[in-house]
């Protein structure tokens, strides 16, 4: 009889056990959050430039439109607070955005304080051959098409992905680019759960998730429907370590290098 418990208990933990063990087969990468963004002012080309000299394995970014139909990088609706100027971003235009500095947190470096709002476009020219540029989209459909065009006429190297919280625009996105990797963003479970199988049936890529709510769970039901699963915002390395152990196979970090550097000390 003690066999027997022995037997059934070692089947009923090997699910389990193996979803472990492939988590940690999978890759495990790396992403800048709006750029180098702990060294450099967010969404700027510095900390874009920076996030690739770190060696992160992808550098995320925001995009808006502009009232002149400008894809800019810049993740409030309004700038009061990130350059001190109030200029809402979709009534302004390029003329009246392009010079406003965005102001350094504190644990910027010093040399980061003339940083300007940048275009989609000349973000585009950065991403080196072998990295990927997570492009989260801020506002809803209508700035798929002119989206479209600055990819169209300045995507010339590396990798793309699309990210939304926008379910109808992140679905647009894939229909506009099946080839490009495009991830459904969410900060809560009963709004995954809504979008599910939508997200299933517009043959999205994955969900790109709060690492908070990201479980064992959850990670068998996104595994068993075909998608990946990425998470945001980790500075620490418990945190990542658990998400690499559930099989999640990219972090959104404001410190690459360093959760890098600090996650293999712990491997």
């Amino acid at each position: 009889m003690r066999i027997l418990l022995i037997v059934l208990l070692i089947m009923l933990l090997s699910p389990s056990l193996r979803a472990q063990e492939s988590g940690t087969e999978k890759p495990f990468h790396y992403v800048a959050h709006r750029g180098a963004s702990y060294l450099a002012p967010e969404n700027t080309l510095a900390s874009i430039k920076l996030a690739w000299e770190l060696g992160a394995d992808g550098a995320e970014c925001d995009v808006m439109l502009s009232a002149d139909q400008k894809v800019v990088l810049f993740h409030d609706k309004s700038t009061k607070k990130l350059t001190g100027k109030n200029f809402t971003i979709k009534d302004a235009t390029w003329e009246e955005l392009k010079t406003l500095v965005v102001i350094p947190r504190n644990t910027n470096l010093p040399e980061y304080t003339n940083e300007t709002i940048p275009l989609l476009e000349d973000v585009l020219a950065t991403i080196p051959e072998d990295r990927m540029l997570v492009i989260e989209i801020k506002t809803g459909p209508e700035i798929l098409p002119h989206l479209k065009e600055v990819i169209t006429h300045h995507w010339i190297k590396g990798k793309i992905s699309f990210i939304a919280f926008d379910f109808e625009t992140i679905k647009q996105a894939k229909a506009i680019y099946p080839e490009v990797p495009c991830y459904y963003l969410s900060s809560f479970k009963p709004d995954l759960n809504k979008h599910f199988d939508a997200i299933v049936e517009n043959r999205l890529d994955g969900v790109d998730l709060r690492h908070t709510i990201i479980d064992q769970s959850l990670m068998e039901r996104c595994d068993a429907s075909g998608l990946d699963v990425w998470c945001w915002t980790v500075n620490d390395p418990e945190t990542a370590l658990k998400m690499q152990q559930l099989g999640v196979t990219a972090v959104t970090t404001d410190r690459p290098a360093w959760l890098k550097s600090s996650l293999e000390t712990k491997n």
